[in-house]
C-alpha cells in the first residue's frame, strides 16, 4: 500500500514543469537561507538533490561561502548512512543509483550536534510533519541513531497532503519549507 502511495506522489511531483521546479526551488532555498534556523546553524547536513527533487545547490554553495560546515551523505547497505564535509560540489562522484557523493570513506565522517540542521529529502509530507521517504529507511535510522533534533525538509507544495500513511518509526520533521510557506511542525 505504501509503495503504491509513494509512486503516486512521485508522479504528482513529476508533473511540475522544469520552469516551475527551478522557480520554486529558488524560493524554497531562499526561505531557508533567510530563516533563523539557517542563520544560527554552524553546520548544514544536506542531501545533494537529484531528478525532480527540490534543488539544494544554492543552499550548499551559500553555506560554504558563509563559512558553515556543509556535510553530504554517503549511503551504504542496510540503512547505513554517514555524512562527510565538503568544500564544494566539484569532485562528487555519481553512484550507480545516480546520486552524487564524495569519494571518501567513513574516516571522514562527522556527526550533527545541537548547532546542526539536517535537511531531509522526501516524496510526500503531511501538515503534521510526517514524511514519506523513498522506502529505504536511511534518514529515519540516521535521525534515531544520532538523536537529530533540527530536521527540516524542502518540498514543493504539491508534495504536501492533509494526511499521509506513516509508521511508528517514521520521524516527524521539525520544519517543512515549500514555495508557499514554512510549516513548523514540532
Amino acid at each position: 500500500m505504501k509503495d503504491e502511495e509513494r509512486k503516486k506522489y512521485i508522479e504528482i511531483r513529476k508533473q511540475l514543469s522544469t520552469e516551475s521546479k527551478e522557480k520554486f526551488s529558488a524560493e524554497i532555498q531562499n526561505s531557508f537561507i533567510m530563516s533563523d534556523e539557517y542563520k544560527n546553524a554552524e553546520s548544514i547536513f544536506i542531501y545533494v538533490s537529484m531528478k525532480n527533487e527540490v534543488s539544494t545547490t544554492e543552499v550548499i554553495n551559500r553555506a560554504i561561502a558563509d563559512g558553515k560546515t556543509v556535510a553530504v551523505p554517503i549511503s551504504l547497505k542496510n540503512r547505513d548512512m554517514f555524512f562527510v564535509p565538503i568544500k564544494s560540489l566539484d569532485g562528487l562522484v555519481k553512484t550507480k543509483l545516480g546520486v552524487y557523493e564524495p569519494d571518501c570513506g567513513r574516516e571522514c565522517e562527522i556527526v550533527p550536534n545541537e548547532k546542526s540542521v539536517l535537511v531531509v529529502p522526501g516524496v510526500a509530507f503531511d501538515e503534521d510533519g510526517h514524511r514519506m521517504g523513498y522506502g529505504g529507511g536511511y534518514y529515519d535510522t540516521y535521525i534515531e541513531k544520532y538523536n537529530v533534533k533540527n530536521t527540516e525538509a524542502f518540498a514543493f507544495e504539491c508534495q504536501i497532503h492533509e494526511k499521509i500513511e506513516f509508521e511508528k518509526h517514521d520521524k516527524i520533521m521539525k520544519m517543512i519549507i515549500t514555495e508557499k510557506n514554512i510549516r513548523r511542525c514540532v
